[in-house]
């Protein structure tokens, strides 16, 4: 009973408006009739390359809740921190965190499901394989190829450099194993794997990697099919649905269920070619909903240096996207939905409200209603999002001067 309160709580509350100690509703008796465009509406998180504590977290569900976003896309290691807690794998977390207090325990991330859960919010768990993990080099340096090489950017997108040695059958069992403990923890039908970025510089210097390939008279791209095979074979077994980024239909021979959901976001140019090939697909363009990119390069010696996704992504823009663009009405059914991404090089609790909100609130009314909308229209709900957002304790940013706010399209170009 409490959880259905909870949602009809979080069903009204937009209804109600409080002002000097006295609740205000716009019009009653209220009939609603609505339902989203799309099933997934989401938004994704790195906690990798930097930690945010579950109070963060759970402040973000919250908000996520409130504009009626239902997946948490949770991309929750990476190869510069390993910070997840998984029974019979303890030793990734202990050699891999930043530090023991950063780390999410079982009971941080059971606790976080669970919030979830009462919010009506999804939580895709995801680990990314088999690039973006030398921080398992910590614990396991012989499941690792290429660690730490350098130049680091010959290697890898970003440092450090190392890669899971795919080919070797012990990893790919490993992994499988890994896979499976952590499908145990949560419910989620979804379970993302990743495999983006996959840097073949890496295995062509890895001694070990050669010998496996040339024992088994493989090439790399036979061995990467076998891996992704037998690790997605372990999750299908717990009832899982394998998630991928999009290389994994685009970029390399794979053998994939047509069960599996693919993430755009290379770019939206991208879509059309993973509709063509039959999959699911859950729209992530950088070049619309990357929460990060405008903020400036990260990478240190490099003074003039830009983000790799300049310029800013405005909720404007992302508003503006159409999720049906160019593909035709049989291949239009294949797309689930999109969402905002935040990845956190330059991220961390300090700046987390201020970066997503309410720019997130844009697709979220994208996907909920679908293409089409008005900017000029969605400005004032938007403002509306931001001032409750911030009444609720989240510290969403400013879209306009407090003037304009208050005076619905009187600042538009047009006025």
């Amino acid at each position: 009973m409490k959880l259905v309160a909870l949602a009809v709580f979080l069903a009204t509350a937009q209804l109600w408006y409080e002002h000097d100690n006295t609740i205000y509703t716009v019009s009653a008796p209220v009939t609603i009739r609505d339902a989203p465009a799309y099933p997934y509406r989401g938004f994704m998180l790195d906690t990798a390359r930097n930690y945010f504590p579950v109070a963060d977290i759970k402040r973000t569900l919250d908000a996520m809740s409130w504009v009626k976003l239902n997946e948490f896309h949770w991309h929750i290691v990476d190869s510069q921190s390993f910070p997840f807690e998984i029974p019979g794998f303890t030793d990734l977390a202990q050699k891999g965190a930043y530090s023991s207090s950063q780390v999410y325990s079982l009971s941080d991330v059971r606790d976080i499901i669970s919030y979830a859960g009462a919010r009506g919010i999804d939580v895709m768990v995801e680990i990314d394989t088999p690039g973006h993990t030398a921080i398992i080099a910590e614990a396991h340096p012989e499941y690792v190829a290429c660690p730490g090489a350098t130049p680091w950017a010959t290697y890898a997108n970003e440092p450090p450099a190392g890669q899971l040695r795919f080919a070797d059958s012990k990893v790919t069992d490993y992994i499988a194993k890994l896979f499976t403990a952590v499908a145990t923890i949560f419910p989620s039908k979804l379970f993302s794997t990743g495999g983006d970025e996959l840097n073949t510089n890496c295995y062509a210097i890895d001694e070990p990697t050669q010998a496996s390939l040339n024992a088994t008279g493989r090439t790399l791209e036979q061995a990467l099919d076998a891996f992704t095979q037998e690790t997605h074979k372990a999750l299908e077994v717990k009832g899982k649905t394998p998630v991928v980024w999009e290389e994994m239909v685009l970029v390399h021979n794979v053998t994939l269920s047509k069960e599996t959901k693919v993430l755009v976001w290379i770019s939206s140019d991208n879509v059309k070619a993973v509709a063509e090939k039959g999959y699911k697909l859950i729209h992530a363009a950088s070049d619309y909903f990357y929460l990060d990119c405008g903020g400036g390069g990260w990478v240190g010696a490099n003074p003039n240096g830009n983000s790799w996704c300049d310029p800013f992504k405005t909720w404007q823009h992302a508003y503006s996207f159409n999720p049906t663009a160019n593909l035709t009405a049989e291949e239009s059914k294949l797309v689930l939905g999109g969402q905002h991404l935040l990845w956190t090089e330059q991220s961390g609790p300090q700046n987390l409200d201020s970066i997503v909100w309410p720019r997130a609130a844009s697709s979220a009314e994208l996907f909920w209603t679908g293409p089409g909308g008005n900017v000029s229209t969605a400005l004032p709900r938007l403002h509306d999002v931001a001032y409750r957002l911030r009444q609720r304790g989240v510290d969403a940013i400013s879209l306009q001067p407090e003037w304009c706010a208050l005076r619905p399209g009187a600042c538009d170009l047009t006025a």
